[in-house]
Formats: structure tokens, C-alpha cells, sequence
């Protein structure tokens, strides 16, 4: 339950959360919960050096018809290389047939703004009503 990460934090460290929505075992909000809580523990700095990704119907780890194939070690690496934080990241799946979203950092969610529903560039990030 150990949130302070300061040490990280102040060393320039990058992290990434994600959890599957469905996951059967551990709850998404758990990990939310953890992640908001960091959040209040280390203050400013932890907005410029965490993003958290809910992947919508995955479940503990992947499987079924989620979009559960991306690349977040890839949006990290180029978060520290580059300095730019990620906004959306490139999700796909394979069936019921092969189709893309984004997958966008909390609390922004996908929402389809027209054209092909298969394919990530009909959605943009939403930030959640409050």
C-alpha cells in the first residue's frame, strides 16, 4: 500500500498503469484507487511521470474480444526519450474480427465521433463529465 514515490519521481522516472475493466479477480478501481492515492502522496510531480489506461473488457491479463493488444513499453520509452507524454495509445484486437481504439489515459475515455467503428481514428479521447 506504499504510494510515496518521490524518489522516482524526482529522478525523472516514467510510469504506466493499466487494468482490464473486466478482470474477474482484481477490480480495475483497485488499481484506480492505488494510482489516485499515489497521486495525493506525491503531489504535483506524480501528473508529469504517471498516465493509468483502463483496457474496456479485458479481463486479468488479456483474452476474450477485448482490445487488449498495445504497447505501453513502447509509450514509455518514447515518453523519456522525448519528454511528451502520451495521450492515446494504440489498442487492437483480433476477433470477433480485427478492429483498433485508442486507449485513452484517466480519466479521458474512447468516444466515437464518426466513420468506421473498426478503426481508432472514428474515436477521440472524452474527458468523463465530472
Amino acid at each position: 500500500m506504499w504510494t510515496n514515490l518521490n524518489s522516482f519521481t524526482s529522478h525523472g522516472g516514467k510510469i504506466l498503469f493499466y487494468h482490464g475493466v473486466s478482470d474477474p479477480w482484481f477490480s480495475a478501481y483497485d488499481t484506480l484507487d492505488y494510482w489516485q492515492r499515489a497521486a495525493e502522496a506525491n503531489g504535483p510531480a506524480w501528473a508529469d511521470a504517471s498516465r493509468f489506461y483502463m483496457v474496456p473488457g479485458m479481463g486479468h491479463c488479456g483474452g476474450d474480444t477485448a482490445f487488449d493488444k498495445f504497447d505501453l513499453l513502447g509509450a514509455v520509452v518514447d515518453w523519456v526519450e522525448t519528454g511528451k507524454a502520451p495521450a492515446a495509445v494504440l489498442s487492437k484486437r483480433t476477433e470477433p474480427e480485427p478492429a483498433t481504439r485508442p486507449m485513452c489515459p484517466w480519466p479521458a475515455y474512447a468516444h466515437y465521433t464518426g466513420g468506421d467503428p473498426h478503426k481508432a481514428e472514428s474515436f477521440s479521447c472524452r474527458a468523463a463529465a465530472s
